[in-house]
């Protein structure tokens, strides 16, 4: 029996697992893939607040290890103008950094491991278990292919936008909106970069900036017209 599962390892549940598992619960958390690995869905520039957050739990030397060029400017061009400035600090931290999701999401979950959270990787959950329309559990497939049903107190969804546990129970959608722009991006070597760029243009934009191991993040966006 846990005191929380938590379903889902990426940064919100590694973040929540990890936070917990240092206040001395006992903590599951699954997730269907293995660690490391990339996450195609997202990039993750980590504003000032956020490296706050991980000096705060130590995992500043984790972050600068992943060799993310520190990003302490920010242009955004409109075309008549350019906004050109930099954020102010938090709790003393200056720059923000846009590590690579296979080194960051790693980091995180590996932090909560050593904070003494139970993680099992390739653990897909099915299903939620329900006593007296309350839920107590999960059940799913394992990484050897077989079943497996787990119980705790509190079970906490953090499997993304197709979240089995939002399905199971029904969750509330609120302030949704449909998709108004499409976005792509990819990384590129030899391109020097040191700021975030951003060029915008009537229903476009066109980002760059930098990430991990002298690489550089070249994304575009643009208008879902019908």
């Amino acid at each position: 029996m846990y005191d929380f599962i938590v379903v889902g390892a990426r940064c919100a549940g590694s973040s929540v697992s990890m936070l917990l598992a240092r206040k001395g619960y006992r903590v599951l958390l699954l997730d269907r893939d293995s660690f490391p690995s990339d996450m195609p869905m997202s990039t993750h520039l980590v504003h000032q607040r956020g490296v706050a957050c991980l000096s705060r739990w130590g995992l500043r030397d984790q972050l600068l290890a992943t060799q993310s060029t520190p990003i302490n400017r920010c242009d955004i061009d409109f075309g008549p103008f350019t906004l050109s400035g930099c954020p102010p600090p938090v709790d003393g931290e200056s720059a923000g950094f846009a590590p690579r999701r296979i080194l960051l999401d790693d980091i995180l979950v590996r932090a909560a491991a050593e904070r003494c959270a139970e993680i099992r990787e390739n653990h897909r959950v099915d299903a939620l278990r329900f006593e007296d329309k309350r839920v107590v559990g999960v059940s799913g497939v394992s990484a050897n292919g077989g079943g497996f049903t787990e119980r705790a107190r509190l079970v906490i969804g953090a499997d993304g936008p197709s979240s089995c546990v939002a399905r199971a129970i029904q969750a509330e959608e609120y302030n949704t909106k449909p998709a108004l722009q499409a976005t792509a991006w990819m990384y590129w070597d030899g391109i020097p970069m040191d700021r975030v760029e951003l060029h915008q243009r009537k229903h476009e934009a066109i980002y760059t900036y930098p990430s991990s191991n002298g690489s550089t993040l070249v994304g575009a966006n643009w208008t879902m017209d019908k």
